[in-house]
């Protein structure tokens, strides 16, 4: 059983706020969704839309494609700066190389990570001052096991991530370590093997974190590259609790609740994560 899940919302306007609620008062489940936003206007508009004592709004900043949308040592200091406006806010920052302009394919993908590998993030020591910075002025919270700033990160070797700086060292209770280690991408024939590499990163990584770390699992709807594969099933998505479960993981991030919210029978999906959680 888990101690805490959230979910994340890439597009919190597909998301039916009003629909969400009706289920989530069926079920009396309480939930936190950090949704993505570009300003702290757009997050406290989304705020005042959504009036649910059920769901709790956490912050996950984004940038305009064109600026590369993610965050990481490529990301111009002036956008990296963008952040600050979200200083006292639980907020999730999304470590990853800049959105690419092309069509979205695994083995494109493959190929990109590759080629990153010759590049090195100009403003990584930037980004991580100002990460850093805004911990040591964030509140932390005594409520939701006190997550303050999530730093999101591929399950990838260290030195990959901090060359491109897209990892960033724990410093203080207020900080959790997300890591995605989302089975969809592989589709029907590999997901299999990478759910095998999945459960061996999480048992090591909860080993390594002692519990100042999460997981990211799914996916249940498309993300920004829009033509990512999803969970074939609601059984693909058991498995994978399951397999967050078994390797000891006490906090979980699903992918995404307006995913969730498209699929046939959404309460059967939201009943489900009910299941996992210690109290209920």
């Amino acid at each position: 059983m888990f101690k805490h899940i959230i979910f994340w919302s890439e597009f919190p306007e597909q998301t039916d706020w009003n629909y969400l609620n009706r289920l989530l008062m069926k079920l009396k489940l309480n939930i936190e969704v950090y949704v993505a936003v570009k300003s702290k206007k757009e997050f406290e508009d989304i705020k005042n839309k959504v009036k649910s004592k059920y769901v709790k709004l956490s912050v996950w900043p984004v940038l305009d494609k064109e600026k590369g949308y993610w965050f990481s040592g490529f990301t111009e200091k002036k956008d990296i700066d963008k952040l600050k406006q979200f200083k006292g806010y639980d907020i999730k920052i999304d470590l990853e190389p800049p959105l690419p302009k092309w069509t979205y394919r695994n083995h494109r993908i493959i190929f990109f990570a590759i080629k990153q590998i010759f590049r090195k993030g100009k403003n990584s020591a930037y980004l991580e001052k100002v990460i850093y910075d805004m911990a040591k002025t964030s509140k932390v919270e005594t409520v939701v096991n006190q997550i303050q700033i999530i730093a999101n990160e591929f399950p990838l070797a260290r030195w990959y991530l901090e060359r491109q700086g897209m990892f960033i060292e724990l410093k203080g209770k207020n900080m959790i370590k997300n890591i995605m280690c989302y089975t969809s991408f592989a589709g029907r024939f590999f997901r299999p093997l990478l759910r095998i590499y999945m459960k061996y990163y999480m048992g090591k990584a909860v080993e390594r974190y002692n519990g100042n770390v999460m997981f990211s699992i799914g996916l249940i709807g498309p993300g920004i590259l829009q033509n990512e594969k999803t969970y074939r099933d609601i059984n693909q998505f058991k498995q994978d609790l399951d397999m967050a479960n078994e390797s000891g993981v006490e906090k979980v991030a699903i992918y995404s609740i307006e995913g969730l919210l498209k699929r046939d029978k959404p309460e059967k999906w939201l009943r489900l994560v009910k299941n996992y959680l210690e109290k209920n």
